[in-house]
Formats: C-alpha cells, structure tokens, sequence
C-alpha cells in the first residue's frame, strides 16, 4: 500500500478507531487519543488532555502513533514513528481544533495540534516478515 493511503488512514473521531501515541523521556509514555487527521502527509492529533505526551514532545521532537483492528481478514494497523512538534496558533492547530468543535459538538475545546511527521512507517499485521514499510 503507498504511504500516503497510509496516512490517510489516519482520520478520526474515536467512532471508528482508536489511535495510541506514543514518546519518551525517561520512561516511556502511551496515550489514547481520539481525534486525529491526516493534512499535509503529517498526522495531526489534536492536544485535549495529553498534558505528559505534549511535554514529551517538547523536550524530545519524537513521537509515535499506531491503531490496530479487525478487518473482513483478521487484524491490520499501522504504526508511524518520525519526528513531532506542537502547533498552538498556525494552521495545523486551527484545522484541529475546528475538526473537534464540530465532531464534539462543541464539547472539547483543543490546547494545540501534536504535529507528528512520518520518518518510518510499519504493518501491524500479524505474520512473520518485514514489518517496516517505509
């Protein structure tokens, strides 16, 4: 599959699927989080209550995000390693930020856009082989 349609598989509210985040600083760090879009090739999340993840970042410029689920074949997901940073007034952040005022009806009000740009790309996929994509 090209990398962009897996990126683009990146979308959503948590309705469909559930994304984790992933970082590091002296431990590491998972995090769910619902509501994240695929604009430019980078995969955008918006930042609600990931207080310890956003540090993460900051300090680091790395993160990870991944989801896996049940298909018509069995289980599939992706995960996307690469570098990260945090938008809190730019583009990123407003396209965020009015994603989650329309599909939470107003109810979750975004700090800021986790901006996570793909270096790897990897299947989840269950089997034996290469897992790494890009």
């Amino acid at each position: 599959m090209e990398k962009e349609k897996i990126l683009q598989m990146f979308e959503g509210d948590c309705t469909q699927r559930l994304f984790w985040i992933s970082t590091c600083d002296d431990m590491p760090h998972l995090a769910p989080v619902c509501y994240v879009r695929c604009i430019d090739n980078k995969i955008v999340v918006a930042y609600n209550f990931i207080k310890k993840t956003t540090k993460n970042v900051e300090k680091t410029g790395k993160a990870s995000i991944g989801f896996a689920e049940r298909g018509e074949k069995g289980f599939y997901g992706y995960l996307i390693k690469g570098k990260a940073w945090i938008d809190y007034k730019g583009e990123y952040f407003s396209e965020i930020k009015r994603f989650v005022e329309e599909k939470s009806k107003g109810r979750r009000k975004p700090k800021g856009a986790l901006v996570i740009e793909a270096e790897e790309v990897y299947s989840l996929s269950p089997g034996e082989g290469r897992k790494r994509l890009y």
